[in-house]
């Protein structure tokens, strides 16, 4: 049975063959900053190499290109290691432990099973979590450092964005209008044409019927159907009208488009195969009480049942007592408002009390891991987040593709600039 290893944690293999019963004493092979690389470090690696080669049946490389590609390999594992070091990434154990069972799980392996097969195939378990903390820290390091080298302008966002759309082949329901100019027109006589399309344009937007419009003064085809252009994809449509088609929201008016035959403009009626991502957002404020070495647990609920209780008769303002007692430094001087939110990025404990309420309704007090709380749900909606959705999808494209060119040059680069000892070789 082949173990799969952790998807998104790619790089060096997470199953280490165990040391050999009968080491020999161990040498250094190479310096590398501070740190050293060590021969059995690289009989590991070598052997790890070759079993899974032979597992995928490839063809082996010769002895001495296999040697010099994995002691390169390891010591731009040990520079990457070095710099996360001191850039303080960590991977702590209840962490590390959690990375290990997604890998049992996707191995269809309880954590029992899973070190047991470990144990079959000669790799120690604790071997194995050093690898995996090793792997993790490299590819936080490469992420962090790379990532801040990447940069996504808007004009490529758009260009993926619009890449996106045409794959979702997005219809569009289009009314047009055509105000023909004759071929052989003066700059004066073209004026005039230009003109009129302008105020029918001025009639559409002040919001009037745009088939009545289209069937009195179109020089299109569809006039007389009332200007109606039918449903289009981009591809199925003049490129003069995609290129504006594609900025519009239904029921926008365009600007007048100039092409051979005269002016025109369209109107998006629908437009469909554009998904919406709707997120349910919630509105609330709250007053936060934290207990201190003067205010007890106890102070601090009774407290707020006394500000709900005010607030409930009548008596006083939630806001106003926000201002006056609430510890949230990011909500106190808005009258405890949080704004439309998600209700997930908040505290689970602070998100279930909010779920429990109606619209208007203030919590009892609760506790939550910031201290004492009563919030009031003022409002809840479904907000269409698809153009958000489509520009986070657009940006990850970008930054991925850019990832991949980026590494390589950064790779170099820290290479280059450490300072490395071959053993059996002199100084790069």
């Amino acid at each position: 049975m082949k173990l799969k290893t952790l998807i998104g944690i790619a790089g060096i293999s997470l199953f280490s063959l165990a040391p050999s019963q009968a080491e020999e004493i161990d040498k250094v092979i190479a310096q590398v900053e501070e740190d050293v690389v060590l021969q059995s470090e690289l009989d590991r690696r070598i052997a790890q190499f070759k079993s899974q080669l032979a597992a995928r049946g490839g063809q082996m490389p010769p002895e001495d290109v296999l040697q010099q590609e994995m002691l390169d390999a390891l010591i731009l594992e040990n520079i990457q290691l070095q710099m996360a070091a001191r850039a303080g990434v960590q991977v702590p154990d209840a962490e590390l432990q959690h990375f290990a069972g997604q890998i049992a799980q996707q191995n269809g392996l309880s954590m029992p099973e899973f070190r047991l097969k470990l144990a079959e195939d000669g790799i120690g378990y604790e071997l194995f979590l050093n690898d995996l903390r090793n792997e993790i820290m490299v590819n936080r390091v490469r992420d962090g450092f790379v990532n801040q080298r990447i940069q996504v302008g808007e004009k490529e966002i758009e260009s993926i964005i619009h890449a996106i759309d045409s794959q979702k082949r997005i219809e569009y329901h289009l009314g047009h209008i055509l105000i023909q100019v004759p071929e052989n027109a003066d700059e004066q006589a073209v004026s005039s044409y230009q003109n009129k399309a302008n105020e029918l344009r001025q009639q559409l937007e002040s919001g009037r019927d745009f088939a009545i419009i289209a069937a009195n003064n179109s020089d299109g085809q569809n006039a007389a159907s009332g200007g109606d252009f039918g449903w289009h994809t981009e591809d199925s449509m003049p490129s003069l009208f995609s290129d504006v088609v594609y900025y519009m929201g239904v029921g926008d008016t365009s600007s007048l488009i100039r092409s051979p035959s005269g002016f025109h403009i369209l109107q998006l009626f629908d437009k469909r195969g554009d998904e919406q991502h709707l997120v349910r957002q919630v509105n609330a404020r709250h007053i936060l009480v934290k207990p201190d070495i003067i205010t007890s647990e106890q102070d601090a609920q009774n407290l707020l049942k006394t500000i709900r209780q005010d607030v409930l008769n009548g008596e006083k303002e939630f806001s106003d007592l926000a201002k006056q007692y609430s510890k949230d430094p990011g909500s106190a001087n808005l009258g405890g408002e949080l704004g439309w939110q998600s209700p997930n990025i908040y505290d689970p404990i602070f998100k279930e009390e909010i779920e429990k309420l109606s619209i208007n309704e203030i919590s009892q007090p609760f506790k939550s891991g910031f201290g004492w709380h009563i919030v009031q749900l003022l409002g809840e909606r479904q907000e269409d987040q698809s153009d958000e959705m489509k520009r986070s999808q657009a940006t990850q494209v970008l930054r991925n593709r850019k990832f991949n060119e980026e590494v390589e040059t950064w790779l170099r680069e820290i290479r280059d600039e450490a300072y490395v000892k071959k053993v059996v070789e002199e100084d790069s």
